[in-house]
């Protein structure tokens, strides 16, 4: 099989525009995915501020920048709903991490070398997961941008062009404003590249400023620093976590048989290993700067790997890197694109993987390898512009409440639709009451306290970002039909009666008001 001499010359570009749809065909399923953060990056997106705030802690390290959502706002102005522009959005990160390597590396590996990489990145356990199994749009975004900023610094070292340097710039500074956690590792990876591969001292001076601005920038959040969300120490995987077969949605436990995707994947993982064995074993010319590339692909890979696992605690606990991030698995995301470089050395390593046959058939292993990953459940249900209420710290988004009354049945009906956003500690039960008089002198008329979901489904069995709906029920009789009445719902705990709070503490119920 032999292609055209001029399509030949584009293959691997076209490879990413043409096998890349496999990454993100899932996001232009109708509704939006039930991933882990459910619809808070919706109300952030439609809400925006320096920091997000609305059902998360806004926090400098770990909470979301602005600069996350910058690719959705003009899908807004166009018309646009939320989903539809986070959907989009998502879209343009798989493509623009895609490109970005294949602009990167194409200088250094060729056309074939460089489409198979980008390939790979779109199609990287890591980043799939962070899309379809988190939603998380800050950490998408830093995949994102992390290639054009790689291929910027490269393109500028290969010809000293001042747009390179530019869009280099550009996108180390939208990092920083994106999630400043990952940003600061972020310009720490640039930096050893800068230093260690492309040895000029332009470009690492490029990065040095650039990283400085977009620290800088910050400083008026500095006090915008919280406790972490979880106990960042219980969150350290098993070696054998980051190469098992298959995962499972559901938020990150501790232990050895938590289920939540760590996976490198199979078939990008073993290229690398052909391209090392090749590398050692084949005598092969290939640049200065490839061989750099190379060391730097072996070594980085193998010091984020063990940031991940246990052993490495003392080094986050002396350090204070922990602060930077949610999760000690996070830095697994910057083994996406060492992964996909050194893949992307592989053809030159070997000239028969070079020619069409055997490289197609590359493509296709790395199309095939996804496919696990890639899958993803959906909702048809349209969010509301803005929560009606945030309970507990950030446990329970309510989405929707209607009330109905029906004074001659005597009967009052709550129509409650909710999204968990953490793991629950404690199977709450509810409570539905309801209340007559003025504010002052307001008596218990009935409540019902139950299990929610009639107990089938209980609280700590919720899956973060699953769309929940119960309707309850109570009865009027007895109170006057001309009575003022107002309803109350909550959860609560039933072994001491504490309840969850209600944005952030403003209250312990939701409050209703009868016709």
């Amino acid at each position: 099989m032999k292609l055209p001499q001029r399509l030949s010359l584009y293959a691997g570009f076209g490879a990413i525009l043409v096998l890349g749809v496999f990454a993100w065909a899932p996001a232009t399923y109708p509704g939006y995915w039930q991933a882990l953060e459910g619809f808070v990056p919706v109300f952030n997106l439609l809400q925006p501020s320096k920091l997000a705030a609305i059902a998360t802690t806004p926090d400098l390290w770990r909470g979301v920048g602005s600069a996350a959502f910058l690719l959705s706002r003009p899908f807004l102005v166009a018309g646009l709903n939320p989903t539809a522009a986070l959907r989009i959005t998502f879209i343009c990160c798989f493509l623009l991490g895609g490109l970005g390597t294949y602009a990167w590396l194409q200088t250094r590996v060729g056309d074939r070398g460089a489409g198979l990489a980008g390939l790979a990145y779109m199609l990287a356990p890591p980043l799939l997961a962070t899309v379809y199994v988190r939603g998380s749009v800050s950490d998408a975004m830093v995949l994102a941008l992390l290639p054009i900023a790689l291929a910027g610094l490269t393109i500028y070292r290969e010809g000293n062009h001042f747009s390179a340097a530019t869009v280099a710039v550009i996108a180390i500074w939208w990092i920083w404003q994106t999630q400043a956690g990952l940003a600061l590792l972020c310009t720490l990876l640039l930096l050893l590249y800068a230093g260690l591969v492309e040895r000029h001292g332009m470009t690492l001076l490029i990065v040095a400023l650039s990283g400085g601005a977009g620290l800088t920038s910050l400083l008026p959040l500095f006090s915008y620093q919280m406790p972490a969300p979880v106990n960042f120490f219980d969150h350290f995987v098993a070696l054998f976590q980051l190469f098992r077969p298959g995962w499972q949605v559901m938020p990150s436990t501790p232990g050895w048989q938590d289920g939540y995707p760590f996976q490198l994947g199979f078939v990008v993982p073993l290229m690398a290993l052909l391209t090392l064995w090749f590398w050692r074993y084949r005598t092969v010319r290939h640049t200065p700067a490839v061989k750099r590339m190379l060391w730097f692909g072996v070594i980085g890979l193998g010091v984020i790997i063990w940031l991940s696992l246990a052993s490495s605690q003392w080094f986050w606990m002396a350090s204070g890197a922990s602060r930077l991030l949610t999760y000690p698995w996070q830095v697994l995301l910057f083994t996406v694109p060492l992964l996909a470089m050194m893949v992307g050395i592989l053809p030159t390593l070997h000239p028969t993987l070079r020619q069409s046959p055997y490289w197609v058939v590359l493509l296709i292993l790395i199309v095939l390898g996804s496919l696990p990953y890639l899958s993803t459940e959906f909702t048809q249900y349209q969010p509301p512009t803005s929560p009606l209420a945030v309970l507990g710290n950030n446990e329970i988004v309510v989405l929707t409440a209607n009330l109905s009354e029906n004074r001659q049945l005597h009967q009052a009906e709550l129509a409650v639709t909710w999204q968990p956003i953490q793991p629950l500690p404690f199977d709450y039960n509810v409570f539905f009451q309801v209340l007559s008089g003025q504010d002052q002198t307001l008596v218990l008329a009935n409540q019902i306290d139950v299990p929610p979901l009639d107990g089938g489904h209980p609280a700590t069995s919720w899956r973060p970002g699953e769309i929940l709906t119960e309707t309850y029920q109570i009865d009027l009789t007895g109170i006057a039909p001309n009575a003022q009445l107002q309803y109350y719902f909550g959860y609560y705990d039933w072994r001491n009666g504490a309840r969850l709070s209600v944005n952030g503490g403003i209250d312990d119920k939701l409050i209703f008001y009868g016709k």
